[in-house]
Order: C-alpha cells, then sequence, then structure tokens
C-alpha cells in the first residue's frame, strides 16, 4: 500500500467521526535538487470572525509537509484521538 492510499484511508476514517480534514497538494521545482517537490498541507474547516464580526469559515492549517510520512503519522495521530467519538 502506497502513502498516497494510506492517507485516503486514513481520511476517510477520520471523516466517519464527522472531522473534516482536507489534503491537499503544491509542487515546484528545487534546483538544487534538479526535480519538482510535492508539499501536502492538511487542514481543517473552522469559523472566524473577520475583521466586520461575520462569522466565515476558513482552513485551518494542520501540517504543511514535503514528508508524506510525517503527514501519514499526523492523520494516524488524529486518528488515534478521535476514533473513540461518537458518530
Amino acid at each position: 500500500m502506497n502513502l498516497n492510499s494510506i492517507m485516503k484511508k486514513l481520511q476517510r476514517a477520520i471523516l466517519q467521526t464527522r472531522l473534516v480534514i482536507k489534503i491537499s497538494t503544491s509542487q515546484f521545482y528545487s534546483e538544487e535538487q534538479g526535480r519538482m517537490i510535492t508539499i501536502w498541507i492538511l487542514s481543517t474547516p473552522v469559523l472566524q470572525q473577520d475583521k466586520h464580526g461575520e462569522w466565515k469559515t476558513r482552513d485551518y492549517e494542520i501540517l504543511r509537509s514535503a514528508s508524506g510520512i510525517e503527514i501519514v503519522k499526523c492523520l494516524q495521530e488524529i486518528w488515534e484521538a478521535v476514533k473513540g467519538w461518537k458518530r
């Protein structure tokens, strides 16, 4: 099983507890390494007041990393924390 499928499996398990975790990616070219680098971002939607006092849904960034293993470990920790929540 590759890292992307593990991420998706953990994301679906966490979603069953009604906690939404978004996994997004961005890429950039590294001159030093001579290749494209993928960055994963874990975030969750939260309500936040804007400067006018209105409530808006914003994404709260949990983790940003170029390491897929770090992302999987973070998702695993989140799953361990929420797996007992009522569905």
